[in-house]
């Protein structure tokens, strides 16, 4: 809600929702905003992950027929979309706004927080329909002390949903976030033995992208405890368990 072309353009998407249908906003886009709210300050943003629930395919013909076009997932239950920000784009993600749509059976919205948010930080949801609403940010539901963590700017693992899900934890440092406990860390660092060779590359290459190049990659993965070189494919697959 911080950018106003962003905004625009997510208030495109929330005319496109058909009746009767539940679409959130999830994880770091509420996250972004709140801390924007508390701090002043814009974190980084890639993509809206939007959780959606009922028909989808009436919700992506309304999105296109707003000018969305589709993006690089087009599966059963998850759906990219995007929009343009300006009329000759020239960065695939600064210049576009990209909705991440998850298709979920499971209407509880609290319940695919618990379920899906890696870290407490990311466990937010908006309904759609509330973004211009002058309080929207009393409409925010939220993970048991999601918010105080972000007031803290502590890194606590509620599920790990991804072996990638240190790489995120890094990101986050390079932000001024704090690192998780020394457990947590262990965690993370056995489940990145889990990555395919190609998720890892582009994770790795995502990551120096974000912090600064590798030299500060490095720093931080010094600063977080983490002894073993992850930036070594061969080493991380024997941290599998």
């Amino acid at each position: 809600m911080q950018d106003s072309k962003t905004f625009e353009i997510l208030k495109d998407a929330k005319s496109s929702i058909p009746q009767n249908t539940k679409v959130y906003l999830v994880g770091g886009a509420v996250r972004n905003a709140l801390y924007f709210k508390l701090f002043n300050k814009k974190l980084p943003q890639r993509d809206y992950d939007i959780l959606f629930v009922g028909d989808k395919d009436k919700f992506v013909k309304n999105l296109r027929a707003r000018g969305f076009t589709y993006g690089f997932i087009r599966r059963k239950h998850e759906v990219t979309l995007k929009k343009k920000k300006i009329p000759k784009p020239q960065h695939q993600f600064k210049d576009y706004v990209f909705l991440d749509i998850h298709i979920s059976d499971e209407k509880s919205v609290l319940k695919n927080l618990k379920e899906q948010s890696n870290f407490t930080i990311n466990g937010f949801a908006l309904s759609l329909k509330d973004i211009d609403s002058e309080n929207w940010h009393k409409k925010v539901i939220s993970l048991p002390n999601a918010l105080q963590d972000l007031k803290n700017k502590k890194l606590h693992v509620n599920v790990i949903v991804h072996p990638a899900n240190l790489f995120a934890c890094l990101r986050f440092m390079s932000q001024g976030f704090k690192s998780p406990s020394k457990k947590e860390v262990k965690e993370l660092l056995i489940k990145l033995g889990s990555l395919e060779k190609w998720r890892y590359s582009r994770n790795i290459r995502k990551l120096f992208d974000y912090v600064g190049g590798e030299d500060k990659a490095r720093k931080l993965v010094k600063k977080l405890g983490v002894k073993a070189n992850i930036f070594d494919f061969k080493i991380i697959k024997k941290l599998r368990v």
